[in-house]
């Protein structure tokens, strides 16, 4: 080997040794602060009131639907006041809902679609949802 070699070999050896020393002591350390813990005067714990969401659902169009106009709406259920993301390969949008109800109308470029709609509900507790729509729009000249 080259004296090079042996170095590096020699430094990686020392370095791994010092690092898992390093990590026995910290840990060791570790649980004897854990076995101190008990004897301390705790305090309750409160938890928040997690509200269920509910899912994003869209009624119209169906998944896979061949459409004949340059436009389709979307119509759907979320939870009231989402940030509602739709993001389509012509034009991306964006709106809060009043209700939990939603619909918004958007351009379609001819053949495939694909359709990401993205909820974002009120407060940072919610958790994202999304739907993704293939609609085929064929033009019927």
């Amino acid at each position: 080997m080259k004296k090079e070699t042996s170095i590096a070999v020699g430094m990686g050896i020392v370095f791994g040794l010092v690092f898992s020393f390093l990590v026995i002591s910290n840990t060791q350390k570790n649980q004897s602060v854990s076995q101190k813990t008990p004897t301390q005067k705790t305090r309750p714990v409160t938890t928040e009131q997690q509200t269920i969401l509910q899912p994003i659902t869209i009624s119209e169009p169906n998944d896979g639907a061949i459409i004949a106009n340059p436009s389709v709406t979307i119509k759907g259920k979320t939870d009231k006041n989402s940030f509602v993301v739709v993001q389509t390969q012509a034009k991306d949008f964006s709106f809060t809902t009043k209700t939990e109800l939603f619909e918004y109308s958007v351009p379609l470029t001819l053949g495939e679609n694909v359709i990401h709609i993205t909820a974002y509900p009120k407060g940072s507790n919610g958790k994202v949802q999304e739907k993704e729509l293939h609609v085929y729009y064929l033009n019927s000249k």
